[in-house]
């Protein structure tokens, strides 16, 4: 029976979690939502930064946008340095933003679509794993 309570909290991870107090979810959440959040935002950073140059200040609400309010970065600015530190994004010039103000706009550098890449099949390789071990049961008959 206990095998059948995890298969139906697995099958039911794409919805909202419903807890009755804020202070339990955090307490089941936090911790791995801060975690996954941090591992991933390098690579959804230069996801964005892949399709087409940005700003800064255009990126917390783009990602929320994208993921329908799951994902946010508070504050992107030690992650850009970082990454523009690292060589995979660059300045460019000055642009006017969609707001009227002028802007520093970065792009993505071919070394950081070299690491993008390498970021993407890492994600991809990971997350299928943990998916094959979480649903081994539906799939497969017990060993």
């Amino acid at each position: 029976m206990k095998h059948d309570k995890i298969s139906t909290k697995i099958a039911k991870a794409g919805t909202p979690l419903k807890h009755h107090d804020a202070e339990q979810k955090n307490r089941y959440s936090s911790g791995l939502e801060d975690n996954l959040k941090k591992a991933l935002t390098e690579l959804l950073i230069l996801f964005l930064f892949g399709e087409e140059e940005h700003y800064i200040g255009e990126l917390s609400p783009l990602l929320e946008k994208r993921s329908h309010g799951v994902l946010s970065i508070v504050f992107p600015y030690a992650a850009i340095y970082r990454i523009t530190q690292s060589g995979y994004l660059t300045e460019t010039k000055k642009k006017t933003a969609p707001d009227g103000r002028l802007r520093q706009y970065y792009a993505i550098t071919e070394t950081g679509r070299a690491y993008l890449q390498k970021l993407l099949e890492t994600y991809q390789a990971f997350f299928q794993g943990v998916n094959d071990i979480l649903l081994r049961g539906e799939r497969h008959a017990p060993d």
